[in-house]
């Protein structure tokens, strides 16, 4: 597809909104009116104003509607904080398929970062009819004891360059920490 068809822009407005679903509120983005869509899966700490702006503003309009959420837990699907449950890609799989279907889209497809990544997979295997297409990067499938050191090489938030740090502490607070529970997981 040409870049100028893939950026053409229809109306540059983006909705906010929350919806409840599964016991929590989640909070989405929408753009866009085009007859694919599209739900953009952040990666750790997250949203989807912060992983995926650019998204936002420049996809085709006319082609697809874009929906970017925040995962329970996480950006503004708060409160609750995020917890991590055994199966918590498998209940954020399940709340983002919940929440596509309840704003009415009958197929979608899924772009997923990092943990936004995994939740993506797991959506596309108890799902597979419900997904058209899948874009994944920097998930993975298991973690290795590298993974676990790099894990907790990250841990102080401090250390983060200023780019990533800034826009998470503008939506957390200054107080941004990695929650030990996440790092469980690892």
């Amino acid at each position: 597809m040409p870049r100028n068809l893939l950026y053409s822009h229809l109306s540059t407005s983006v909705t906010s909104a929350k919806v409840a679903m599964n016991g929590v509120q989640l909070h989405y983005q929408q753009t866009g009116e085009g007859g694919h869509a599209v739900l953009l899966l952040p990666g750790m700490l997250g949203s989807g104003e912060t992983d995926f702006g650019p998204q936002l503003k420049n996809l085709n309009k006319k082609l697809f509607t874009v929906v970017a959420w925040d995962p329970r837990g996480y950006g503004h699907s708060r409160p609750p904080d995020r917890d991590f449950p055994a199966d918590f890609f498998e209940r954020d799989a399940k709340d983002a398929v919940d929440l596509m279907k309840a704003l009415k889209f009958k197929k979608v497809s899924l772009l997923g970062w990092s943990d936004g990544g995994i939740t993506a997979l797991i959506a596309a295997a108890k799902y597979p009819s419900y997904i058209h297409k899948m874009v994944i990067w920097g998930a993975n499938a298991y973690v290795t004891d590298e993974d676990s050191m790099i894990y907790e090489g990250i841990r102080d938030v401090s250390k983060w360059s200023e780019r990533t740090r800034k826009p998470l502490e503008a939506l957390y607070g200054c107080s941004l920490t990695v929650s030990p529970g996440w790092n469980a997981v690892a």
